[in-house]
């Protein structure tokens, strides 16, 4: 066993599954176990898989039937969850300190031997159908979709986490089963104790549980596809809406370009964050053209997304998209002051403390880091980053990935106002 600087006690096991425990007194404890595997791994015909397995999960196991394992939990007065997300999937429970065994040994049974009932598979394919088509009356979150499948031309984040109707829909179990004996294995987990316990025995309790989890390399591998970039398209999509929402979408670093990582993080910050970004600022104070804007930095294993995103009327979009570009181009034109610089770094840096706070928190960011960097502490780095990276590699970063690139514009619009906008209506 490994003990870090930070309080981390690490633990390798010869089966490839990695172990992370941290002592917090706060009389309670988090388990989460992150599986990595997402959509990335998927292809057209599997998309969805990852997202519909998660839920399949909570169907039952070897030794609680369905509805059961939640029972188990509730009994314990704990909560739990799952997400899954384009690079990852993670299931965590949080539970009062002194049931963390019965805690752990409702996630293991879950996670080692689900029954993946083919009549439960049935049933849960019209959630997830459901799921899927309320997504598609959200406006952002049916943006959110749309901005990666035309930002990228090719690579992983093409598909969406949900899938597509018809992936869902002809999705066949035997492929869930097989997906989840190929990618639910010893290598491709990574487990996170954080509470009151004591690191070196949870972690022996962690191994001892998930002792049957298979060893061995996943036999599941990423899509081969390079990843590249669509670079000025414009798309201007009528739908059901009584506003325009916009996004303006750009390339962005990956999590193993450590300095621009960071540096992306202040100009996302910088430009969009809160009533004093430049985008705001500019565009809904000063201009007043739009209703409401922001920037995003969606940083992920591969090289990534940066955007903007707003809310306006029809009769504002050209200039909001003109004007958008422009405030991004002015990280370069008009480098950040020092003030800026401090205001970004204050919100990085309290954005980490704040979800340090709970255990649920810490090993969201442990097990994040861990799946995606293999840097269980690497947020203390992060925070280091940020206090010290000078405003030339801002500035650099925003050369290489915004400014010198024609972003591509999705818009949704009123099903009546295409003609406000020029570009290709879908």
């Amino acid at each position: 066993m490994k003990t870090l600087e930070n309080g981390l006690h690490t633990e390798l096991l010869p089966t490839g599954l990695s172990i992370v425990a941290r002592h917090v007194p706060n009389r309670v404890v988090t388990i989460d176990v992150w599986i990595n595997t997402g959509s990335a791994r998927e292809d057209d015909s599997t998309n969805g898989i990852s997202h519909f397995l998660e839920h399949m999960l909570f169907k039952g196991s070897r030794r609680y039937g369905v509805g059961e394992l939640d029972r188990a939990i509730m009994d314990l007065g704990g909560v739990w969850n799952a997400g899954t997300s384009m690079d990852f999937t993670h299931y965590y429970v949080t539970v009062g300190a002194p049931f963390f065994h019965q805690a752990l040994d409702v996630i293991a049974d879950m996670i080692q031997h689900p029954t993946l009932d083919p009549v439960e598979f049935e049933k849960e394919r019209s959630v997830i159908l459901e799921e899927y088509l309320r997504k598609q009356d959200d406006p952002w979150g049916w943006l959110y979709d749309e901005i990666y499948g035309y930002a990228y031309l090719s690579g992983p984040y093409r598909r969406t986490v949900l899938g597509t109707y018809e992936s869902i829909s002809q999705l066949t179990h035997d492929v869930l089963v097989d997906y989840y004996r190929r990618t639910y294995i010893a290598e491709n987990t990574n487990i996170v104790v954080v509470g009151d316990i004591d690191p070196p025995e949870v972690i022996a309790a962690v191994a001892q549980a998930f002792s049957e989890l298979p060893a061995g390399s996943s036999g599941w591998p990423f899509p081969h596809a390079e990843i590249s970039y669509n670079s000025g398209f414009r798309a201007i999509v009528p739908r059901d809406v009584h506003k325009v929402y916009l996004a303006l979408a750009y390339p962005a670093p990956g999590l193993d370009d450590v300095d621009n990582l960071v540096a992306m993080d202040l100009v996302s910050t910088i430009l969009g964050s809160g009533r004093s970004s430049r985008l705001n600022q500019r565009l809904h104070e000063t201009l007043k053209i739009v209703d409401e804007i922001g920037a995003s930095f969606h940083s992920h294993r591969f090289p990534s997304l940066f955007s903007v995103s707003a809310c306006l009327t029809p009769k504002t979009l050209e200039a909001a998209i003109e004007e958008s570009h422009k405030c991004v181009c002015s990280i370069v034109g008009e480098a950040p002051s020092q003030a800026e610089l401090d205001k970004a770094r204050r919100i990085l840096r309290n954005t980490i403390y704040f979800t340090m706070e709970t255990t649920s928190g810490q090993s969201d960011l442990i097990g994040y880091f861990l799946t995606l960097m293999r840097k269980p502490d690497f947020y203390r780095q992060y925070l280091d980053l940020v206090a010290e990276i000078p405003v030339e590699k801002v500035v650099a970063c925003a050369e290489k990935y915004l400014v010198s690139f024609n972003p591509v514009v999705i818009a949704e619009v009123p099903q009546n106002e295409t003609e406000n906008a020029s570009g290709v209506a879908l």
